[in-house]
């Protein structure tokens, strides 16, 4: 005679799948929407990391979760996020790609062939750092570079006969 599973041992409950309903980010909560209609409560989501390192990327609405229920029990489950799905396809296809997308367009990836990290911003994009910074190799720029306020590319020099032209 087949014996039932027992619920706290039955994988259905354990393991249950499902999308982002809505998300809290004060509490660092989300809702979920299960494959069979149940809503759940607000549960944490699992992040890259959670000690001394920290990551901080909530999940989307309507993003494909999977739900882990430790005893079965959907309010003690906590959310394992990144499932990819027909609304969230993959955001590349290479084996040696690795990237992020962002919703504003911002995309951040590294070739490991090319030895190419990449920060592709959108229009309006601002790049900051707030540090030193040192390079030993060549720094190229397209657009123009402003030291203290100064522009490399129109800044002019007194001269015996008035003002330079600025740089060529």
């Amino acid at each position: 005679m087949a014996m039932l599973c027992e619920p706290a041992t039955d994988p259905d409950r354990l393991i249950r799948f499902g999308a982002v309903a809505a998300v809290d980010l004060a509490g660092a909560l989300c809702t979920v929407e299960l494959d069979d209609g149940v809503v759940s409560g607000p549960l944490r989501w699992i992040e890259m990391r959670a000690g001394r390192t920290r990551t901080w990327s909530p999940p989307s609405q309507g993003e494909q979760v999977v739900l882990l229920c430790p005893g079965g029990e959907i309010g003690a489950g906590v959310v394992l996020r990144g499932v990819v799905s027909d609304a969230f396809p993959p955001a590349g296809d290479s084996l040696i790609e690795i990237l992020g997308e962002y919703a504003d367009g911002a995309r951040l990836s590294y070739d490991a062939e090319a030895h190419a990290l990449v920060f592709a911003l959108p229009a309006g994009g601002l790049f900051t750092v707030l540090g030193d910074v040192h390079v030993t190799g060549t720094l190229t720029a397209d657009g123009d570079v402003v030291a203290g306020g100064i522009s490399g590319k129109g800044h002019r020099h007194a001269t015996p006969s008035g003002m330079s032209e600025g740089p060529q």
